[in-house]
């Protein structure tokens, strides 16, 4: 995105700049002859000035890279805190005595698997575990006096070793509620493996884990509070100390300053030569690379800092014109207010193993959304979509199960949206659909007729609805080779007894033809695009049939 504003920025200055030499030299020769001066004056002034910032501009630069190195750490740990967090809050109500209960196991091992660095979830009584996600292991396990506590009362216990596990563990505790990880897995996949890093306590300056040699003498100049960089000398070393956001935590990491002095070198060298390497160095200005994190860091950065929201598309009842349901759309919107596409970040949380991440996030805002709408329109319906990984976590009639008790929503009040790529595995298929419509909730296969699906799953799986793609939608009514394929599938609707909606309807002539056809329901921008939680308030109010 950088690399593009900074072309479009260039395009445009580049065009300005040429408005302004065809204003002021009216021909070739003149042009080229200045287009040279500006060169090699160019190159002049940046032989003067590289001699007196290259070594400044060479710290900055680590400065900044070893300052994203440390952010990167600090979020890390943070994400665990968050989570824990979570953990302390959903069992707050739980007593000590039903801890160990077997749901509350269950959630725990959901907890667990939801989680990227932690390796269980616990409950400690008595300074031992006495139940966790992964009980073979450590039930039962003695953990001896906490290392520290907090000042809000949150235990750590360091160094936990378990027979036959490869790593030392960290224990952190609240309130009998527990998260255990391996420290050396937040300094996993940092980039140069020349840079050293370590996490440290400010207090005691006592090492938790390092990745390189980390020496006393860094941690004892760090003062707490606030960032520190400075340049180890004795060592030709740069480096950069900071500290977590409760200020107990550090975290140190150290370059090389043989860049810096390879830069000197090189310039001093090519003095002879230097509008090339004038040249060489405004190319490289051009081409500063921006750290980026995978597509799973930055999905699971951007559920840390609540980015996800959701936006609403009316579902429409034809006979009556009323709003009566809705589906749940997810939406993304960066810190820095950019807006990227289901469309891109959908296939990467699918492809790096993160969507049931998402799909939980979105249960747990349509819940926050809907909660008073359920309550005022009993027959109003949300769709909320799930993917194939979904079905294969195994967690999706828990994730039911909260929806309901925190959204109040009865059970003919939400409905499961599953896509065609939902039912390629047939028996997982199979059993999570009669599951979720065993505990009352209905089921719709999404999209249908868009991938692998054919009447054999409409005849297999039990569903109640089928919503018709807005691919065939968009042929209604009009002399596409694909018009009749929408009559086709309401056809078949019909005879398999499946309620229908009918999905990108943009044209009235599309709404009374398919009226005509037997659907009753439809969502597309005829009616409403999807709308952000307060304007679908909004719209509800004026559309929505009378409330009970």
């Amino acid at each position: 995105m950088l690399r593009q504003f900074a072309t479009r920025l260039a395009l445009r200055e580049g065009g300005y700049m040429y408005h302004i030499l065809k204003k002021d030299w009216r021909n070739k020769k003149v042009l080229t002859g200045m287009t040279l001066l500006l060169v090699i004056a160019t190159a002049c002034i940046s032989i003067l000035l590289s001699l007196m910032i290259a070594r400044n501009q060479a710290i900055s630069q680590e400065t900044s890279r070893l300052h994203e190195i440390t952010s990167d750490v600090l979020a890390r740990m943070h994400m665990s805190r968050e989570q824990h967090a979570n953990i302390v809050r959903y069992f707050a109500a739980v007593a000590d005595s039903d801890a160990c209960l077997p749901e509350n196991i269950r959630k725990m091992q959901e907890f667990n698997v939801s989680s990227p660095f932690l390796q269980a979830v616990a409950h400690v009584r008595d300074q031992r575990i006495a139940c966790s996600s992964t009980s073979e292991i450590f039930d039962n396990l003695n953990l001896g006096s906490p290392y520290r506590i907090e000042p809000d009362g949150t235990r750590f216990w360091n160094h936990i070793t378990v027979p036959n596990w490869p790593n030392r563990l960290v224990l952190m505790e609240k309130a009998g509620w527990a998260i255990m990880f391996v420290p050396a897995h937040v300094l996993e996949a940092l980039g140069n493996a020349e840079v050293a890093v370590g996490v440290f306590n400010i207090q005691s300056l006592a090492i938790y884990t390092a990745r390189g040699e980390i020496f006393p003498e860094w941690l004892e100049k760090y003062q707490g509070k606030q960032a520190l960089t400075f340049v180890d000398d004795q060592r030709r070393m740069l480096v950069h100390i900071a500290p977590n956001h409760v200020g107990l935590t550090g975290v140190v990491a150290a370059a090389p300053l043989q860049q810096v002095n390879d830069v000197m070198t090189f310039i001093q060298i090519l003095i002879p030569l230097a509008t090339v390497v004038s040249l060489l160095l405004g190319g490289l200005f051009f081409y500063v690379r921006k750290t980026r994190y995978s597509p799973k860091f930055a999905i699971l950065r951007a559920l840390a800092n609540h980015e996800f929201y959701m936006e609403y598309q009316p579902v429409i009842n034809l006979h009556h014109n009323q709003c009566v349901g809705a589906e749940a759309l997810v939406r993304w919107r960066t810190s820095d207010n950019t807006f990227i596409s289901p469309e891109l970040f959908i296939p990467a949380a699918e492809a790096s193993g993160v969507i049931c991440q998402i799909t939980q996030r979105v249960f747990e805002l349509v819940a926050k959304d809907m909660r008073h709408v359920f309550s005022q329109y009993p027959d109003f319906h949300v769709g909320i979509n799930i993917s194939s990984h979904d079905i294969r976590s195994g967690a999706l009639l828990s994730l039911i199960q909260a929806f309901k008790e925190s959204s109040g929503a009865h059970d003919h009040q939400i409905l499961i949206e599953v896509t065609e790529r939902g039912f390629l595995d047939d028996d997982e298929g199979l059993t999570a659909i009669r599951n979720i419509r065993e505990c009352g909730v209905r089921v719709a296969i999404d999209d249908f007729g868009t991938g692998y699906s054919s009447l054999s799953y409409l005849t297999k799986f039990q569903l109640d609805y089928l919503k018709i793609d807005k691919t065939f939608i968009d042929s209604v009514g009009t002399d596409a080779v694909t018009s009749h394929v929408a009559f086709h599938i309401i056809e078949m609707a019909k005879t398999l007894k499946l309620d229908m909606v009918a999905e990108g309807v943009e044209t009235a002539e599309q709404a009374k033809i398919l009226q005509e056809r037997g659907v009753h329901h439809v969502q597309g921008w005829l009616f409403s695009k999807s709308l952000k939680v307060n304007e679908f308030y909004r719209y509800l109010a004026n559309h929505a049939p009378p409330a009970s």
